[in-house]
């Protein structure tokens, strides 16, 4: 699952909110790891400490990257790819562009 949200527009209280009600509908329960994008709030609360508050002690692994969301710079994901998230990263495990 890949979560990341516009500071600007989404202050912490309203992606708190949002990530409690994922939760209250068990949609955490059903993946198998969470990648974080990029967040920037005037108030400095990060967005992974905002989903750690709301996931207390979660059962898959999670990444941080800056560089998927509104930032400047942005890496392709490969959406439907296999890969495999540990604590190096993210690794793709099947090609997913074909030459």
């Amino acid at each position: 699952m890949f979560i990341e949200d516009f500071g600007l527009e989404s202050p912490p209280g309203f992606v708190s909110n949002y990530l409690y009600k994922m939760k209250q509908n068990g949609v955490f329960d059903k993946i198998r790891g969470l990648w974080i994008g990029n967040y920037e709030h005037e108030s400095g609360i990060t967005l992974e400490q905002i989903v750690m508050d709301t996931l207390e002690n979660p059962k898959f692994p999670i990444i941080k990257s800056d560089n998927f969301g509104h930032g400047m710079y942005k890496t392709p994901i490969p959406i439907g790819t296999k890969a495999r998230i540990d604590e190096k990263g993210v690794i793709l495990i099947e090609n997913c562009v074909d030459c």
